[in-house]
């Protein structure tokens, strides 16, 4: 059976919100500079063990997602790879990251489950752990609480109305760096 691209239907969704401007989009790329930032996160979803790399332009945006998982020519592999791709081509043709996490949040598939990032404890698949990821770290507490994409500490403060208090930080060698603690004042005689 032959399928031909102009049988498909296309649709074009465009978000005119504040992430847009008031300029459509132009069908040229956004090419990603050749040196640029990078961070990369490794994860946990359901025992499944990966990485996410994202890449940034110089003023901060994000430029590209790469996402690795499993061994080379497996089919998670390969699915991955290409939603990695279908991310970065829609962010050089500013389509908004909010368009991605809104398609793609919710995804249920294994692997699922617990993760190991305390931000997001839990996932239904692993697009769904990476797109919330990528929420967390690129959209504003507006766009993300529109979508459900809260850290526990930001759903405790929608849920009480409180402010939690920021603990005191240590590096001083052999205390964990979560622990509050009081210095003690010594007087001299």
């Amino acid at each position: 059976m032959r399928h031909r691209r102009a049988d498909r239907e296309e649709r074009v969704v465009v978000d005119a919100t504040s992430t847009m401007g008031t300029q459509p989009p132009s069908g040229v790329a956004r090419r990603a500079p050749r040196h640029r930032e990078s961070v990369t996160r490794s994860f946990t979803v359901g025992g499944a063990y990966g990485f996410v790399i994202t890449s940034l332009h110089a003023d901060g945006s994000l430029a590209d997602v790469n996402l690795i998982m499993a061994k080379q020519g497996s089919t998670l592999r390969g699915m991955t790879e290409t939603l990695s791709l279908a991310i970065s081509t829609g962010l050089a043709h500013d389509v908004p990251l909010v368009t991605f996490v809104r398609q793609f949040i919710d995804l249920r598939f294994e692997p699922a489950g617990l993760t190991d990032d305390a931000e997001i404890p839990q996932a239904t698949s692993i697009i769904d752990y990476v797109v919330r990821r990528l929420a967390l770290d690129f959209l504003p507490l507006e766009e993300r609480a529109a979508l459900g994409v809260l850290t526990p500490s930001e759903r405790a403060t929608v849920a009480t109305g409180v402010t939690p208090v920021p603990k005191v930080w240590s590096d001083t060698p052999g205390m964990p760096m979560f622990v509050p603690f009081e210095i003690p004042v010594q007087v001299s005689r």
